[in-house]
């Protein structure tokens, strides 16, 4: 394992800041509904939210110029006097979770396919545990001396081989989501 050092100058290896992540990880408490504002935030009010939840897993910062794409795209609707209910505040959350990952289209048709047949907040905490419960898991995983298929963190060459193994079924995972999307989206009507 390479070695750094860190900005007060201990040395920290590899393993060690990849343990300190997990345990960051492991300890993001992910809100619930219930954990939401029961009140209406404002733009600023948002992005600040959202952010003190995605950015300490690592996920890219939320911008109000994204937000207002997400409405702009139909993917959030729009606010009422300015103002973002707790089920535009969800689906925000979840928009900033996927889009690492997938496209806006594909997010917005896995949001109003979750929509069918459930309320807003049992779809938001569906998808939220299911989240966590995952991120759990790959901790776990993780934090043991067993990795992935018995790939030790020690072995370099193992574990580039789970890193690509891991970059592998995220693409097909990816392409499986979008194409049930695709599939569960009902056909437009033609235009006569």
């Amino acid at each position: 394992m390479k070695a750094t050092r860190t900005a007060g100058g201990s040395i920290m290896d590899e393993e060690e800041r990849f343990d300190q992540y997990l345990t960051r990880l492991a300890t993001i408490s992910w809100p619930r509904w219930s954990d939401l504002p029961q009140f209406d935030l404002y733009m600023d009010q948002v992005v600040q939210f959202a952010n003190e939840i995605i950015i300490p897993a690592g996920l890219d910062e939320l911008t109000p110029t994204m937000v207002n794409n997400y409405v702009k795209k139909g993917i959030i609707k729009a606010p009422t006097k300015k103002k973002y209910s707790r089920s535009q505040l969800a689906n925000i959350i979840v928009v900033a979770i996927l889009k690492s990952v997938f496209n806006l289209d594909t997010i917005a048709s896995g949001i109003k396919y979750q929509l069918l047949n459930r309320e807003s907040h049992q779809a938001y905490d569906a998808f939220i545990l299911a989240f966590a419960s995952a991120i759990q898991k790959a901790c776990s995983d993780f934090r043991g001396e067993v990795v992935i298929s018995g790939i030790s963190r020690g072995d370099t060459t193992k574990v580039q081989s789970a890193m690509v193994n891991l970059s592998i079924n995220a693409v097909i995972q990816k392409l499986l989501v979008e194409t049930m999307t695709k599939l569960t989206v009902p056909a437009k009507p033609e235009k006569k």
